[in-house]
């Protein structure tokens, strides 16, 4: 069995980068107000942002990493003997920025598709919490419901994992709302526009509503959000000057990536 659930994940992995430091709200549908807002160095082609939020008897920080698709694209990052951290994963594989990936058994095998340039590292699972594919093919990034992905000859990478926090633009109905951990996701927005986003201590309904909501990144109208591994596994490193390391706790079996096109 695996070793998390949707709301207190599984020993988990890493990818767009949006890492929040949040407190629980009572109501997740709370309306959330931008209080700060500061630019943090980062690498070319690549946004970097710390923001600060409120709503109602809660607090937010954001740091959101967000690129174009023409210039950026994700990897992923496999780690099946535990050679690496997520910063030395991030650097042997050239990411410009890395978070924890998708959800593995207490052995380190995968749960759910994974493939790394064009290797199959483990099959498509059905199973309620791996709804979502990341799919990087040679002409498209995307991030798919299961029930819409075909397997392309040229796909080049994909990690699959769930729930979706957001679909159309709007949160996804029937998320968790009592059960807070930190969180790792992956956002597809308009503009061909992607990001990576690691959040702590919020609930999965919480965290739906807080990126469907465009003033809290930038403006950026985030489509859809898949949620990745995360709990203890949550991390996020940027290589930018000085790097910026949000340090995991625990050893994953993978890690998801930015790298530059």
């Amino acid at each position: 069995m695996p070793r998390c659930a949707p709301c207190a994940p599984v020993s988990c992995a890493r990818l767009v980068v949006l890492s929040l430091v949040l407190v629980p709200c009572r109501s997740p549908a709370a309306e959330w107000v931008v209080e700060r807002r500061e630019t943090l160095p980062a690498p070319a082609g690549v946004t970097l942002t710390r923001i600060e939020l409120s709503a109602a008897d809660a607090k937010a920080e954001l740091h959101a990493a967000t690129f174009l698709s023409r210039t950026h694209s994700f990897a992923l990052m496999d780690d099946p003997e535990n050679a690496y951290d997520l910063a030395s994963a991030a650097r042997a594989r050239g990411a410009v920025v890395a978070v924890n990936g998708g959800y593995f058994h207490p052995d380190r095998t995968a749960l759910g598709l994974r493939v790394r340039k064009g290797k199959e590292i483990h099959p498509l699972e059905r199973a309620p919490l791996l709804s979502g594919i990341l799919t990087v093919t040679a002409n498209r990034m995307a991030l798919l419901r299961v029930g819409e992905f075909r397997r392309a000859s040229d796909l080049q990478e994909a990690v699959q994992c769930g729930p979706f926090l957001v679909d159309a633009g709007r949160p996804v109905a029937g998320l968790n709302a009592t059960r807070p951990a930190k969180r790792t996701v992956i956002v597809e927005a308009a503009g061909k526009r992607f990001g990576l986003i690691v959040t702590s201590e919020v609930t999965l309904a919480q965290t739906g509503v807080i990126l469907s909501t465009p003033e809290a990144i930038g403006g950026m109208r985030i489509t859809r959000a898949l949620n990745l591994d995360g709990g203890s596994s949550t991390g996020m490193y940027v290589a930018s000057n000085p790097p910026l390391y949000l340090r995991e706790i625990r050893n994953v079996r993978d890690f998801v990536g930015i790298v530059p096109r």
